[in-house]
């Protein structure tokens, strides 16, 4: 019943947001970001995001008959059991035979843990030139990271193709309305976990021009678990082109910690302490 009911609310909000936003942005900030810099000035609204990410325009059988990987991503609180200022940490991998391949971090400051158990997050994603700026967010009780790993990949498609970012974005959110979850177990760190694996195509029954046919077949798999701080675990896509074998794309942007600010602090005044 509670679920229904989220739902219901949702659905309300969604409406009103219509009115104020009309299509998804990722707006890029002006401002460098690279030490995480609590400005909220120009904040999203985290919930109204993620319910445009999992929702059709004035579809409300999509709310009624959501599937088991939307709701996973765009109802839940992923954040629910983080009740204070803390930051998640994840590793991001490219490989690929067109470009170089890189490593970096990824970086969810939660800066501040509202009465609602809502929070406001600063983000760093990548440094150098593979940086991508994202606007911080309030009010967030899921996990934006999946959300960003999707942006910044139709972003790369659009960049590589001169296809249109709206139209890979909007391929993937409607995929995952129509995709179920499965339950797994993975090892981490050597510990055992169980949790939930979502898995889609989302180019595979589309009639794509030739310009992007290369990712006909391209895999996204989210591995979540609710025994991980942030649920997400791991993000991968995966394409290999079928008229050229060689031509392949990995990319993976796996969790890797959490520390709250307070273990960050007292860490710095040891370090420095010692030095």
């Amino acid at each position: 019943m509670n679920t229904i009911n989220k739902i219901s609310n949702l659905f309300n909000s969604f409406y009103i947001c219509l009115i104020l936003i009309s299509l998804v942005n990722f707006q890029v900030l002006s401002q460098e970001n690279d030490n995480l810099e609590n400005d909220f000035s120009k904040a999203e609204n985290a919930e109204e995001k993620r319910a445009k990410w999992g929702t059709e325009e004035f579809k409300s059988e999509l709310i009624k008959e959501m599937s088991s990987a939307n709701i996973a991503l765009f109802i839940d609180e992923h954040l629910k059991k983080i009740n204070e200022p803390s930051r998640i940490y994840y590793k991001f991998i490219k490989e690929s035979t067109r470009e170089d391949n890189f490593a970096g971090n990824v970086v969810l400051n939660i800066v501040k843990v509202d009465d609602d158990n809502s929070k406001h997050i600063t983000f760093r994603y990548l440094k150098g030139r593979n940086k991508v700026r994202f606007p911080p967010q309030i009010g967030a009780k899921g996990n934006p990271v999946f959300m960003l790993f999707f942006e910044r990949d139709a972003r790369d498609m659009q960049r590589l193709t001169g296809g249109n970012a709206l139209f890979f974005r909007s391929r993937i959110r409607h995929t995952i309305a129509a995709t179920e979850i499965k339950d797994i177990k993975f090892n981490f760190l050597g510990n055992a976990y169980t949790g939930k694996e979502i898995s889609f195509q989302p180019f595979l029954e589309t009639a794509l021009k030739n310009r992007v046919s290369r990712y006909k077949t391209k895999k996204f798999v989210v591995t979540m678990s609710d025994e991980i701080p942030g649920f997400i675990f791991k993000i991968e896509t995966f394409i290999k082109d079928l008229e050229d074998p060689t031509d392949m794309v990995k990319e993976i942007l796996q969790y890797q910690g959490i520390r709250t600010n307070k273990e960050l602090r007292d860490e710095y005044k040891k370090r420095k302490e010692e030095s």
